[in-house]
């Protein structure tokens, strides 16, 4: 296993991704989460509000253009490091709801889940192994491959399985 600094930029591809979901409807998405009456989705959507009123108008056919960039530079890198593990989140679980507590914590939560933002606006595959338990929280990788490679994720991921006993599962009422 090589530890790698120099990835294509996993930020920018989340940026990508936020303002592609953003760049497009978002008047009948605020429709549809009053309706729904979600306190998640509408706490989502009170965190995009001011985000969504800077995007200029042709913001999705630029970020296409950029996602297409990304896309083939995280092509070649995969080309030369076929598996890549990443964390899944750059914090331990959160407490239930943070999200829904505020700017502060919606920002938070939305910062260390920058990764499972990014990866998707690429299509790349990706799978998430359990490696054990911080106390009581379970931790694990999160394990990427190029395009259509699904099979190295499996295969990575049991090979990271192998290497240890599978953590105990966790009682979802503590």
């Amino acid at each position: 296993m090589e530890e790698i600094e120099d990835t294509p930029s996993i930020r920018e591809a989340a940026q990508v991704q936020e303002r592609l979901w953003r760049g497009d409807g978002f008047a009948g998405l605020v429709d549809a989460v009053a309706r729904d009456g979600d306190p998640g989705t509408h706490a989502v959507v009170e965190a995009s509000r001011a985000k969504v009123a800077t995007l200029p108008a042709d913001v999705i056919s630029r970020e296409l253009v950029r996602r297409t960039t990304l896309t083939r530079q995280w092509r070649q890198f995969l080309t030369r490091y076929p598996v890549l593990l990443l964390p899944v989140s750059a914090e331990l679980p959160f407490p239930d709801n943070l999200d829904m507590q505020g700017n502060e914590g919606f920002e938070r939560v939305w910062e260390a889940q920058l990764t499972m933002r990014a990866l998707p606006a690429m299509g790349l595959p990706g799978l998430v192994v359990s490696t054990g338990l911080v106390g009581s929280v379970p931790v694990g990788v999160q394990i990427v491959a190029g395009h259509y490679r699904e099979d190295l994720c499996l295969l990575a991921g049991k090979a990271i399985e192998a290497r240890g006993t599978p953590p105990s599962p966790i009682d979802p009422v503590v």
